[in-house]
């Protein structure tokens, strides 16, 4: 199997892990507020990653620890507003808005990082912007107007730092680069903890499995596979990618809170994943060629 067609396929195992997160977040934060959630949750991933880069002599480099600190204010705020506003909407519908980042990925890249995208590219995300515009219909209630504006504003810095993350990844060690991103999300929500303190929702099965299950899939494995993933996957292929994750989180909403689709979530849901493979056959073929070129 080609190298990059493997990290495809590793990309699309985090952004199911990502999907299954939203609806098992949502239970737990009827009993805890977002910010224990999450200093809880990155604090632990930070904590089972620190025997892995406590010996590496990159993890007190100035340049590791400035850029890391940085990527982790980024991460910090697309998880913050997003964690909150998934108190006040459904699963479903953080799952669609979040992945709206999907959308900006190509225009922060062409601005950011001076990418040109190819016809490929174009094709796929405007493909998948139809099936997220069709997912959610744009029918926001406006009880979950607040919920929706947050995660909006997490989709921007969602964009913002995958983009970062493939600009200086190339030039770190991507475990020190990843640990300082964790560490400095799960310190800057403690640092909120003694406004939203809820002890006693800690000893609810739920709570405990959702912190373990995104401490330790969803934060430690997901985000050393998607920064290693970047080192060799320019933002855009991925973010087509990415763009699979309302649909995980709707079909993990379904089985896990019981939610029923509508017609718009299963037609979107379709058309999105059309887009993936567009993307992942179309990188396929051009790494076969590229392969090939070079016998």
């Amino acid at each position: 199997m080609h190298g990059k067609l493997f990290y495809f396929l590793l990309l699309i195992s985090v952004v199911v892990i990502w999907g299954a997160t939203f609806p098992i977040m949502k239970l737990s934060l009827y009993y805890i507020s977002p910010v224990m959630l999450l200093s809880f949750r990155f604090i632990l991933s930070a904590a089972l990653m620190l025997p892995m880069v406590l010996k590496n002599k990159m993890l007190v480099e100035r340049k590791n620890i400035i850029l890391g600190l940085i990527g982790g204010v980024l991460l910090f705020l697309g998880y913050y507003t997003q964690t909150v506003g998934l108190k006040y909407t459904t699963p479903s519908q953080s799952g669609l808005i979040t992945g709206m980042y999907v959308v900006l990925l190509p225009v922060i890249s062409l601005l950011y990082l001076k990418i040109k995208l190819n016809k490929i590219d174009i094709i796929a995300v405007s493909v998948g912007f139809i099936g997220l515009i069709l997912m959610s219909s744009l029918k926001f209630s406006s009880a979950d107007s607040f919920g929706d504006l947050l995660t909006f504003i997490c989709a921007i810095f969602y964009g913002l730092q995958t983009a970062y993350v493939f600009k200086y990844t190339k030039l770190l060690d991507s475990m020190v680069f990843t640990f300082y991103q964790l560490l400095v999300v799960g310190v800057l929500s403690s640092l909120f903890l003694p406004f939203s303190w809820e002890p006693s929702g800690l000893l609810q099965p739920i709570v405990i499995f959702t912190i373990i299950f995104t401490a330790l899939f969803a934060s430690f494995f997901a985000y050393l596979i998607n920064t290693r993933v970047l080192m060799f996957i320019e933002p855009t292929a991925a973010g087509v990618i990415y763009v699979g994750e309302p649909v995980f989180a709707v079909i993990s909403s379904i089985l896990i809170l019981k939610e029923i689709p509508t017609l718009d979530i299963i037609l979107g849901g379709a058309i999105i994943v059309i887009a993936m493979l567009m993307e992942t056959i179309h990188k396929y073929i051009g790494a076969k060629n590229s392969m090939h070129s070079n016998i």
